[in-house]
């Protein structure tokens, strides 16, 4: 769950800090300039030194007095324990993100997700929570796909094909790393009314490949049936071989 804490005054710093307390691993994005967010692991290291940490947080106890004019105090944070739902959130504002460098990524790399969107023809976005479904004109009929639906279903399978587990990062290297596509197990088509979706129980990454044999003929395949298909592909390439 995205928390925001933006305002110079005591209240706002104490709900921050309060919020880094009780989110001992969690993430922040702090704006270092307008519209530009820095992605910190929210723990001082040496408040966290068993865990996940940045080395120039600053304790959690700093008083407002003393960071009256600081960063933990004036700046905007945006703040979750899933960096997906951060960068989700930046994405749709309009926003760019950058990792932390002085933060403790080499014992807890921070996790890879795509750093921005990648805007697909049949991924159209649109900021509305996590309602899908609304028809919206581009040049034909499309469906709304949500982005912070599609990120948190990434966070929760990661960003290999749940049909093939083929991986982008792991083939083209770090340009492509948590892309992928992501599918709907019901199509959006079939429900024809807005419905809020589930990102765990609705969503399934999948490669374009395998995306497209999802769908192809008009038809919406089941995953498990997919998967069959291309064993079964495998199994006739093996026995030609023999």
């Amino acid at each position: 769950m995205i928390s925001v804490f933006h305002g110079s005054n005591e209240e706002t710093h104490q709900k921050f800090q309060a919020w880094r307390k009780a989110n001992v691993d969690g993430l922040h994005m702090a704006e270092s300039a307008a519209g530009l967010f820095t992605i910190h692991y929210t723990q001082d290291k040496r408040e966290n030194s068993a865990g996940r940490g940045c080395i120039h947080q600053g304790i959690s106890d700093i008083r407002y007095a003393e960071d009256k004019d600081g960063c933990y105090t004036s700046a905007r944070k945006v703040c979750s324990n899933i960096l997906a739902e951060l960068i989700a959130w930046a994405t749709e504002h309009g926003f760019t993100t950058k990792n932390c460098k002085h933060c403790d990524t080499k014992r807890f790399p921070f996790p890879t997700v795509a750093s921005q969107a990648v805007p697909l023809s049949e991924e159209v976005t649109e900021s509305r929570g996590l309602i899908e479904g609304a028809v919206c004109q581009v040049v034909i009929n499309a469906y709304e796909r949500n982005a912070v639906a599609r990120a948190c279903c990434i966070a929760q399978y990661g960003p290999s094909c749940v049909v093939c587990g083929f991986n982008f990062g792991t083939v083209y290297g770090p340009l492509a790393a948590g892309f992928i596509h992501v599918h709907h197990i019901i199509p959006l088509s079939e429900v024809g009314a807005e419905y809020e979706v589930d990102p765990v129980a609705d969503l399934r990454p999948v490669c374009p490949n395998c995306h497209a044999v999802l769908h192809l003929g008009g038809r919406c395949r089941s995953i498990e049936e997919v998967r069959r298909l291309l064993a079964t592909d495998k199994r006739d390439a093996d026995a030609a071989l023999i």
